[in-house]
């Protein structure tokens, strides 16, 4: 009877410092960790690439050529050329510390990447990185020779591979007045990513897609088993029309946020993805022409002057009274 007292006396004590008893501790499988993943068909198995080599969180993954992978994260810009054993940090100092895109020219092997220190272009031998452009990038997308640059400032566009770019209008679009981060084509459907959550549109009014409502959807990718949206809460396969529409992805943890995709574009089951531990910081909208407003700085000096003449007058005639 005194040993069962002295133990449950024990726990008690532990329980009220705050110190549990000696057990395995709890441990889900990612640790605290974002990485890129990448999957060999279409997205049902993928693979951690950054198992031996942690990194906060992945913004940007860039493979057109496995197994070459590009990182873009909050440790710098990283490349590893055995798909994910060895990792280097590449890239020049003025980057900045935390790395927003990276992307790969699938036809001369040149690299944009861009942080804080804006845009910078490398050759395919990295022998020299000029920037490109002196503002922090959010958002790059490739297509053929044309790149296509969101920064806080607006769109930015160049016809020339990343070499030069100018100021552009951009994909400006909205959903129900959600502005449009993402879109994708499956059949005769429309699909868009919003800040709040994906929408669906058969050419009519556009419906929001049941269970990704106040989710950031970041990715939409068609594949042969429906469009994959990448969440600030994990990977959802989408397949419209059929029982259970909405699924997660199995081997991606739900509390990971997706920020961005990769398809090799000769391999179009090859698929690579960025994660992060916390949900993605979405970009700014993007800004509108300045329109000059009444007040301010002028608006009070005129009203100030207006006051200045009318007491200046009144104080005369209460001179002339006397």
């Amino acid at each position: 009877m005194r040993r069962v007292l002295t133990l449950s006396l024990a726990v008690v004590l532990l329980v009220l410092a705050g110190v549990p008893p000696a057990g395995p501790a709890a441990a889900h499988p990612h640790g605290n960790w974002g990485s890129a993943y990448r999957s060999v068909d279409g997205g049902r198995i993928w693979f951690d690439l950054n198992r031996l080599h942690p990194v906060g969180t992945v913004f940007d993954v860039s493979a057109p050529h496995p197994p070459r992978v590009w990182e873009a994260t909050d440790r710098g810009l990283l490349r590893s050329d055995d798909l994910g054993d060895g990792w280097a940090r590449v890239g020049p100092a003025a980057i900045g510390e935390r790395v927003r895109v990276v992307s790969e020219d699938p036809a001369d092997g040149s690299v944009l990447a861009g942080g804080s220190g804006g845009l910078f272009r490398a050759p395919a031998d990295l022998s020299r990185w000029d920037r490109v452009l002196p503002v922090e990038p959010l958002a790059l997308t490739r297509t053929g020779g044309t790149v296509l640059v969101r920064s806080a400032r607006g769109w930015h566009r160049s016809g020339d591979g990343g070499r030069t770019f100018a100021d552009d209008a951009g994909p400006v679009a909205s959903v129900l007045g959600r502005p449009v981060l993402v879109t994708a084509r499956l059949g005769a459907l429309q699909v868009a990513g919003t800040a709040d959550g994906a929408y669906t549109s058969n050419g009519g009014a556009y419906r929001v897609v049941p269970g990704t409502e106040g989710l950031a959807v970041l990715v939409a990718l068609p594949t042969a088993d429906g469009v994959l949206l990448g969440t600030s809460r994990g990977l959802l396969r989408f397949r419209p029309g059929t029982a259970d529409p909405l699924v997660p992805e199995q081997d991606i943890p739900p509390f990971l946020a997706i920020g961005a995709v990769e398809v090799p574009a000769d391999r179009p089951e090859e698929l690579f993805i960025a994660t992060s531990i916390t949900p993605y910081p979405l970009p700014p909208p993007v800004p509108t022409a300045v329109r000059r407003e009444r007040g301010g700085v002028p608006g009070v000096l005129w009203v100030g002057g207006v006051l200045i003449v009318v007491i200046g007058a009144a104080a005369a005639a209460a001179r002339r009274r006397r």
